[in-house]
C-alpha cells in the first residue's frame, strides 16, 4: 500500500506493482483459509465466505462512496449528477474495471479496477476451489495447474497487446491481471499440500534476492512496456518466496514486516487504498512517475489520507470486523459439533487437505 501512494505522489516509477504484490498475498492467504476449512469440514460454506468478505469490505466501501457522493454533488454542476450516481453504481457493484475499460474513466474512482478484479475472482473462487479438490484430487497437481494458468494470463496479456488493445483493456482486464492472484493461490495448495517444506536453509538466498529485487522494480520499474512483457510474474513469484519466508519466521525480513508500525498501517491498508487516490487528486497531489507537487499539498494528502483510513477502521471496519466470527468455521463447528476434537492450524500453518498426497 505504501509502494502504491508512493508512485501515485510522483516518486517512484514502479510502485504500481505494490499492487500486484498485495494480488499475490491475497489469493493465498483466502485460498489458505479456504483449504483449511475444508480440510477440517470436507466443504467450503460458499455463503459463509461471502459473508465474510461483505463484511471486510462493504461497510468500509458504502462509507466511502457515501462521503464522495455527497462531495461530487456539492463541487459538481447538477448536469453531471448522474454521472457521479453512475461512477458509485459500477464502484459498488465491482465492475469499474471493465467500464472503465469499455466506457469511460472513473475520475477520483479510477483504482477501483483494482478492488473489482480482486472481487470477480473471489465470486467463482470458492466454487472453482470446490471442483478442483474433488476433481483433480492431488494439491500438488493443482497448484500446477494453476500455475499454468497464470502463465497462459500473461501470455494473453502480451497477445492483447499486440493486437493493438488499449493499455487501459491490458492493465485493468480481469483475465490479463490474473496471475498474481493465481500464483497465490498455488502457493497455497502446494504449501496445504505438504510439496513445500518451509526449511530456512536454502531460503536464504532466495529470500534476500527476492527483497532487493522487488525494492529495485518498486523504485524503477516502468509500467509501459514493462507490465506488457510480464513484469508482474517475477514480482508475484518474488512475493511468494517472502512468504514462504515468514511462514518460517525469524527472518531479518519476517522482523521488518513484523515491526509495530508497519503492523498499525496494515490494519489500516484497506482504508487507505480507498481514499488515498481521491484525496491526492482533489489536493493536487496525484502525479505520475517523474512529476512532483508542492511538498505542502503532498504532505497535506498523505496526513487526510491517514485520517480518513484511521476512523474508517476504528468506526467501521473494526466493528464490522467483529461480526465475521459468526461466519467462520469455528463458529459453525460450535453450533454444528461437526468437527470433534480436531485441531486448528497454527498461525502461519496450513492444514493439510484431506485428499490425495
Amino acid at each position: 500500500m505504501l509502494s502504491v501512494m508512493v508512485y501515485h505522489s510522483g516518486m517512484t516509477r514502479g510502485g504500481f506493482l505494490g499492487v500486484d504484490m498485495f494480488f499475490t498475498l491475497s489469493g493465498f492467504l483466502i485460498t489458505s483459509l479456504m483449504l483449511e476449512e475444508y480440510a477440517a469440514t470436507s466443504t467450503i460454506s460458499v455463503p459463509a465466505f461471502y459473508a465474510r468478505r461483505a463484511l471486510r469490505l462493504l461497510p468500509a466501501l458504502f462509507a466511502f462512496l457515501g462521503v464522495w457522493g455527497i462531495y461530487f454533488l456539492v463541487t459538481r454542476p447538477p448536469a453531471f449528477w448522474p454521472l457521479g450516481g453512475t461512477y458509485l453504481a459500477l464502484v459498488a457493484l465491482y465492475v469499474a474495471n471493465w467500464a472503465g475499460i469499455w466506457w469511460y474513466g472513473l475520475g477520483i474512482f479510477g483504482h477501483t479496477w483494482s478492488l473489482a478484479i480482486e472481487e470477480q475472482f473471489y465470486l467463482v473462487w470458492p466454487l472453482a476451489i470446490l471442483l478442483l479438490i474433488r476433481g483433480v484430487k492431488r494439491p500438488a497437481r493443482i497448484a500446477w495447474i494453476l500455475l499454468v494458468v497464470a502463465a497462459a494470463s500473461a501470455v494473453w496479456r502480451f497477445d492483447v497487446a499486440l493486437a493493438g488493445a488499449s493499455m487501459r483493456r491490458i492493465y485493468w482486464g480481469t483475465d490479463t491481471h490474473a496471475d498474481g492472484l493465481l500464483i497465490g493461490a498455488a502457493l497455497a495448495f502446494f504449501v496445504s499440500g505438504g510439496r513445500l517444506v518451509l526449511f530456512t536453509r536454502g531460503l536464504g538466498a532466495a529470500r534476500c534476492v527476492s527483497a532487493v529485487g522487488l525494492v529495485a522494480l518498486l523504485v524503477t520499474a516502468p509500467h509501459v512496456p514493462g507490465y506488457v512483457f510480464g513484469i508482474t510474474m517475477p514480482v508475484a513469484l518474488a512475493t511468494a518466496l517472502i512468504i514462504l519466508d515468514v511462514l518460517n519466521g525469524g527472518s531479518w525480513i519476517a522482523r521488518v514486516l513484523e515491526t509495530r508500525e508497519l503492523g498499525r498501517i496494515g490494519r489500516i491498508s484497506y482504508g487507505l487504498y480507498l481514499w488515498h487516490f481521491p484525496v491526492f487528486y482533489e489536493l493536487g497531489a496525484l502525479k505520475g512517475p517523474g512529476e512532483h507537487a508542492p511538498y505542502v499539498h503532498t504532505l497535506l494528502a498523505w496526513a487526510v489520507t491517514f485520517a480518513a483510513a484511521l476512523t474508517s477502521y476504528l468506526l467501521i471496519e473494526r466493528r464490522a470486523l467483529a461480526y465475521k466470527d459468526r461466519f467462520s468455521r469455528s463458529h459453525r463447528v460450535a453450533q454444528t459439533g461437526q468437527i470433534g476434537d480436531h485441531v486448528p492450524a497454527q498461525p502461519g500453518q496450513v492444514s493439510a487437505i484431506p485428499i490425495s498426497p
